[in-house]
């Protein structure tokens, strides 16, 4: 509520003058002194900040800073500093204490003067006076959020408490809240599932939460009602400022946005990845500011081996301020908020003017019952399926119901193509071979006049001499349909007819190493596109409908008749029909949810000798087997890579594939020196049911799996 400042002259206590009777000169101090202070507390837009310049208001940045190689991304150790930036007391970044401490997710209060910070390894939480830098303890837990009741104009603070120790998802429970002023005052607020840490975040009436239920389950708690619904897979939600209930969950390629809007049911994907600095790397730690249009992160993540870079963290990793178009499907321009030697983490951003902004509107609309049906497992809709291939262990099947009736389907992994540990294909520069039923497909596809086919594709290396197929859709033996191409970062698609291309889509850095991509390819009348990641690449026209020549439809992934890609594949599937933008973004949200779950390794790098060996199988003596690894003793030199303390290592390697045995498999003699890369053999679910040959028994050591070498 604004308070009049218009003074009634009857109600004024002791004489006032009026403007008249006060001499000329000092009216002209006393006007010089009014504009003075004015433009003191509002800068001109040409003097302003940068930051202010682009925030348009008075605007606060918090953050952690990691004092060493900026490899703590999640905040555990004990070398951090809370830092701030104030875009009116002229100091840029600078720290708010001169204490040196496990800092953890700093959040400023609503009227932007203090900073709610908490330790993650002391449990404590702790007020800081942004402009004073002075500090005082709250409490114990962890604060995950802090919000100021529009009625009472009371400043609560949520926080998950107790000291018990968090889970492996980085969570805990119970959530409770207390007065910021009276913080022994505290009162349980949800105690049903774990939340995580990083986020949880109240609407501006205090109607609805964001969070994750735990990690990776994230939605919407509805207070009125005392329970929650699940929206999506991922991390790092975010819950709009406002009273409009939009949720963001961070995808698993951290790089998008996927939100919804759960009174309408709309789903879309919003890119972050893309501000100048960032480059296309991978980013962390999305945060909505107080103000639905401006979100902060931080990036890039380019440390570190593998497609997440995350827990490598780096010191080029800097804070950043967005701006959203105010349909939120797109971030309309980027500023550089940090610039330093240092690895800058959890950042929260305060705008002067935040607590007046809305997405679209300011109405207040009950969440519909009806949001509980949608479905949160990959492929979604099933209607249009005519195959699907989501892993090794997944059941990949279809119902009689379906377009096609029942089926179960399989690949099959030909020359040196295998599974990996994420269970997906794993094409080793070779392929595998899928089979659609024969003789529906194509009268399905031309009958409902459109064809869809989705996959997510992770290439090993994107170098000049990566080049191959990724996937073909084959009519008929060497009679391509449809081709999809890697060419180092690039991607191109082709369709044909009697062996003729008819349509070419080109994509120049599309690609990055190790590095998955949703990607989902329509055909439709005499329209090719394709999307990535739930968002359009690239539409173009055919020169004639390619799918009335349709004969039958086989799959080959990767290169069976000579050496292709390094690279693995999952979540394939073929629809018959149109599919549409939003089945499109929903599905790769599906997709790219899951991906944040995958569990990360730790690899070994080691050199060694060969002590003790297991005899090579004959292909025929394998049965039903067509694959076999033999479990080898090392000696080891030296550790490179990781932690491994023992002598001797016990290594899994392949010795057959495909019926056939491997030629490196004549390296395998005693007293010959290797340099391996391996991982423990639990960590690897795809070898379960793989014949395994092992001629020694050692109890003592824990089995081993080379990875590379």
């Amino acid at each position: 509520m604004i308070k009049s400042r218009i003074r009634d002259d009857n109600n004024t206590k002791g004489p006032m003058k009026k403007i008249s009777q006060i001499p000329w000169t000092n009216r002209f101090l006393i006007l010089f002194s009014v504009l003075f202070v004015s433009a003191c507390n509002n800068p001109a837009p040409s003097d302003a900040d940068p930051l202010e310049k682009f925030a348009g208001a008075h605007t606060r940045v918090v953050w952690v800073q990691e004092q060493g190689t900026g490899a703590d991304t999640y905040g555990f150790g004990e070398n951090f500093k809370l830092m701030g930036y104030d875009s009116r007391d002229g100091k840029k970044e600078r720290a708010l204490l001169d204490t040196t401490q496990n800092f953890y997710k700093p959040i400023i209060t609503p009227d932007g003067k203090k900073v709610v910070v908490s330790s993650r390894s002391r449990h404590e939480i702790y007020l800081v006076d942004f402009k004073k830098g002075k500090k005082k303890t709250l409490g114990k837990g962890v604060a995950v959020d802090v919000w100021q009741d529009p009625v009472t104009q009371k400043t609560w603070v949520y926080a998950l408490a107790g000291d018990g120790p968090e889970n492996k998802y980085f969570t805990t429970r119970p959530l409770i809240r207390f007065p910021i002023n009276k913080p022994k005052k505290s009162e349980p607020v949800w105690n049903k599932t774990h939340l995580s840490w990083s986020n949880f975040d109240m609407s501006r009436d205090g109607k609805f939460a964001g969070g994750l239920f735990p990690w990776p389950h994230a939605g919407i708690l509805l207070f009125e009602q005392d329970t929650w619904k699940q929206y999506g897979k991922g991390c790092w939600t975010a819950l709009s400022p406002d009273n409009s209930a939009i949720l963001w969950v961070f995808d698993g390629l951290h790089r998008n946005l996927n939100f919804v809007n759960p009174f309408t049911a709309q789903f879309w994907t919003t890119n972050i990845n893309k501000a100048e600095g960032v480059n296309g790397f991978e980013v962390y730690h999305p945060r909505w500011s107080n103000h639905v249009r401006y979100l902060t992160m931080t990036g890039p993540y380019v440390e570190g081996d593998g497609g997440n870079k995350i827990t490598a963290g780096g010191q080029k990793v800097e804070i950043y301020l967005g701006r959203f178009s105010p349909d939120l499907r797109k971030v309309e321009e980027w500023f550089q908020v940090t610039r330093n030697d240092r690895a800058d983490f959890y950042p929260d951003v305060w705008i002067a003017n935040g607590s007046e902004s809305n997405f679209l509107t300011a109405e207040t609309k009950v969440l519909p019952a009806a949001e509980e049906n949608i479905d949160l497992e990959w492929p979604g809709n099933r209607e249009q399926l005519v195959f699907l291939w989501k892993d090794v262990m997944a059941e990949n099947k279809v119902s009689d119901k379906s377009l096609v009736g029942f089926n179960q389907f399989r690949v099959t992994p030909k020359q040196r193509a295998r599974f990996n540990r994420y269970l997906e294909m794993d094409l080793n520069r070779s392929g595998f071979e899928a089979s659609l039923p024969q003789g529906k497909v194509p009268a399905l596809l031309q009958k409902k006049n459109g064809m869809g086919l989705e996959l997510l594709y992770t290439p090993d290396a994107t170098g000049k001499k990566d080049k191959g197929y990724v996937l073909r859709l084959q009519n008929t033996e060497n009679d391509d349909f449809l081709r999809l191409v890697q060419e180092g970062t690039g991607l191109q698609l082709e369709i044909l007819s009697a062996k003729k291309t008819v349509g070419t889509i080109t994509i120049a850095d599309a690609l990055q190493a190790a590095r998955p991509e949703h990607l989902f390819i329509t055909v439709q009348e005499k329209q090719l596109a394709l999307y990535a990641n739930g968002r359009l690449l690239k539409n173009v026209s055919i020169a004639q409908n390619p799918i009335v020549s349709i004969q039958d439809l086989n799959i080959l992934v990767g290169n069976i008749q000579e050496s292709g890609l390094n690279g693995a594949l999952s979540h394939i599937a073929v629809y018959a029909g149109v599919s549409t933008e939003f089945d499109i973004t929903r599905k790769a949200q599906l997709v790219t949810g899951d991906l944040e779950a995958r569990k990360e390794v730790e690899t070994i790098h080691f050199s060694g000798e060969l002590v003790e060996v297991s005899a090579i199988p004959a292909p025929n003596s394998l049965g039903a087997y067509s694959r076999a690894l033999v479990v080898n003793r090392f000696r080891v030199a030296d550790v490179s890579k990781g932690v491994y303390t023992e002598k001797d290592i016990l290594v899994a390697q392949w010795a057959v594939l495909d019926r056939t045995v491997l030629s490196e498999t004549k390296e395998f003699s005693v007293g010959r020196k290797f340099e391996l890369k391996v991982e423990k053999f639990d960590d690897h679910p795809e070898l379960e049911g793989e014949r395994l040959m092992m001629d020694m028994f050692d109890p003592d050591l824990e089995m081993y799996y080379q990875v590379g070498s």
